[in-house]
């Protein structure tokens, strides 16, 4: 597979503040990067990537049914973590408006989806709503996050009429409106939130059972869970980023910032765990009773010392590593840490699980973690395929970032060939741009090298009885959309109202099945709710209705269900603000990757060549179009 090696990013300042783009990635070979890293037939490495993928897969497939039954809620858990990590990290950072996301957003949210699939193929140790939450919320964070890099992909298949198809439904009609963008903006921020919310939940429901498992009751197990989860996340994401970048020629837009950036975050996460672990071990130590020092001996020499010790000297011990700046900045170290962190925290859940060692064989602990590792084998291949369908990185987020930090990056005016008809008053029924289809509607298009500047000539132009005005562009428009009036606030409250029918509808489910249970009916549900839980309860599992929840471990799934009600009701919302998005008119593919004005008649005497002075006379800097055509694309300056 031929692909087109994107620049290296410069690095003449100290890495600290090296960029964290290539020095000559523009609008256009962004999207040619990306979409060709897509649309290209699939190479010899990625056919020998998918076979060697089948070997693990059929390990864990073989073994699956020899692992002993106490063992699957640990690798459950381990999928869970990651999951649970990787999607706190994209929402974070999404939040946050981190710039430098865009090399690793993607790989972030699509791992976090795989692993929230993979999960579900484990005897889970939490609720199913809240490992569906977790599912449902990365599912909606990846999809829409896709939106735009779905339509740039849908304009480079063109000439193959299957995917181009595919594309056209994946993209549900998206056309880079200003109103369009918007909406995607503010979605993917809820999604962002809703995940935030969906892996907390699920990680204090898996805080809840260890503690019930264990009989731990300190609030430092949540914290630790938590930790772990992003420490583990952060892990994965540094071994698929490092990966990428090679084979994928990635340099431009996976940089030596990103590397050092996860190389400082697996050591922060890296102490912050051994602070945790550390914590527990002076407490038992000085303020333990004979239990629990009992249980630290376990830990260190009895039945759980393989699985501490893996922890200490996998997962957290190499992370200190980090502190020497040639290793946190070698892509090779730094790729060999991730994956060996991300494994090792594995060995925590074992622990907080609390499988007994006490009666397994060596040969049931060499089995079950064959067939922990052997089903990263999935992972390993959903993530091939997934990447032969999206790019590997953000096409819109990308060139959002390229166009703040690469002064060059700015789209040219489009090479259009004109179409005229000679004889034909501006003004009049000019004809249509080439790749237009008939029956649009008569007006101007004009052609921007930046949004502001797009948005200055909106200003100019918008008014009582002015002409209706739209934009499109390849990245988002918050200034253009406010020159043009456009708000939707109805995504905020569809979220809303769907996390709260979620809640209701979780609550009413629940209080139904506890009252058909009981012998007195709905009499004895509130004592059943206030009666304090034993493990015996709730291990193994008997869903849906016969665990009888208490007040504070039924909160947890009612939260996971609210997040899961938000996340269809703010996809419901996408969808109705995508269709409202959408504009009379089809631009032509020539004008794809550039800042569109359309100018339209709205019922007052449509003037073309007065517009079209009226914009040539604004200065180059506040609102002067690179370019203006009529529908014929006859230039009108």
């Amino acid at each position: 597979m031929t692909e087109r090696a994107l620049q290296p990013a410069a690095e003449t300042l100290p890495l600290y503040g090296a960029p964290v783009i290539g020095a000559g990635e523009t609008v256009a070979s962004i999207a040619a990067a990306l979409a060709g890293s897509v649309l290209a037939p699939a190479g010899r490495l990625w056919r020998l990537a998918v076979a060697g993928t089948l070997v693990p897969i059929l390990v864990w497939a073989g073994l699956r049914s020899a692992v002993p039954a106490e063992f699957g809620p640990a690798g459950a858990a381990w999928w869970i973590g990651l999951a649970a990590g990787c999607l706190l990290i994209a929402g974070l950072l999404l939040l946050a408006g981190v710039a430098w996301r865009c090399g690793i957003g993607r790989l972030t949210q699509t791992a976090a989806l795989l692993c929230a699939g993979l999960a579900a193929l484990h005897p889970v140790p939490v609720h199913p709503v809240s490992l569906g939450a977790l599912l449902l919320a990365g599912f909606g964070l990846w999809a829409a996050a896709l939106l735009p890099d779905w339509a740039v992909l849908r304009d480079a298949a063109e000439p193959d009429r299957r995917r181009a198809r595919l594309y056209r439904t994946l993209s549900a009609g998206w056309c880079g409106s200003a109103l369009q963008w918007l909406a995607w903006e503010r979605a993917c921020r809820g999604f962002g939130l809703l995940g935030i919310l969906a892996a907390v939940a699920v990680l204090i429901d898996l805080a809840l059972v260890a503690a019930l498992r264990t009989e731990r009751h300190d609030t430092l197990l949540p914290i630790a869970l938590l930790v772990e989860a992003v420490l583990s996340g952060a892990g994965l994401i540094a071994a698929l980023a490092t990966a990428l970048r090679r084979s994928g020629r990635l340099d431009g837009l996976i940089t030596g910032r990103h590397l050092d950036i996860l190389g400082r975050l697996l050591l922060a996460f890296g102490l912050a765990a051994l602070y945790c672990h550390v914590t527990e071990i002076v407490t038992a130590l000085l303020y333990g009773d004979a239990a629990e020092r009992a249980r630290l001996t376990r830990r260190f020499l009895g039945d759980e010392a393989p699985a501490f010790w893996t922890l200490m000297l996998a997962g957290l011990v190499p992370t200190q590593l980090f502190w020497i700046p040639a290793i946190r900045r070698s892509p090779l170290a730094l790729g060999l840490i991730g994956a060996l962190v991300a494994i090792g925290l594995g060995a925590d859940h074992v622990l907080a699980t609390r499988i007994g060692m006490t009666g397994a064989t060596f040969a049931d602990l060499l089995t079950a973690g064959i067939a922990t590792l052997g089903s990263a084998g999935l992972f390993v291949l959903g993530l091939l395929l997934l990447l032969r369908l999206v790019p590997p990185v953000g096409i819109a987020e990308t060139r959002q970032l390229a166009l703040a930090e690469n002064a060059h990056a700015a789209p040219r005016a489009p090479e259009i060939a004109p179409d005229t008809r000679p004889g034909q008053p501006l003004g009049q029924s000019l004809g249509q741009l080439p790749g237009q289809p008939p029956g649009q509607p008569p007006g101007l298009i004009a052609i921007f090298a930046s949004e502001a500047g797009l948005a200055e000539a909106a200003r100019g132009l918008s008014g009582p009885r002015g002409p209706r005005l739209d934009a499109f562009g390849p990245v988002p428009m918050p200034e253009a959309a406010a020159a043009l009036h456009r708000a939707d606030r109805g995504l905020n409250r569809l979220a809303l109202f769907g996390a709260f029918l979620g809640f209701a509808a979780f609550v009413a489910i629940r209080i139904a099945g506890l009252a058909g249970e009981m012998p007195d009916g709905p009499a004895s549900v509130a004592a059943l709710l206030a009666r304090p839980l034993s493990w015996p309860d709730v291990w193994p599992p008997p869903w849906p209705a016969s665990w009888p929840l208490s007040g504070a471990m039924a909160a947890v799934p009612a939260l996971s269900a609210a997040a899961a009600g938000g996340v269809l009701g703010l996809g419901v919302a996408l969808v109705s603000a995508l269709r409202a998005g959408r504009t009379g008119r089809v631009l032509p593919a020539a004008l794809a990757g550039h800042f569109v004005l359309t100018i339209e008649p709205s019922g007052a005497p449509f003037n073309p060549a007065a517009l079209a002075r009226r914009l040539s006379a604004l200065p180059a800097d506040a609102g002067r179009p690179l370019a203006l055509y009529g529908l014929a694309a006859e230039p009108l300056r």
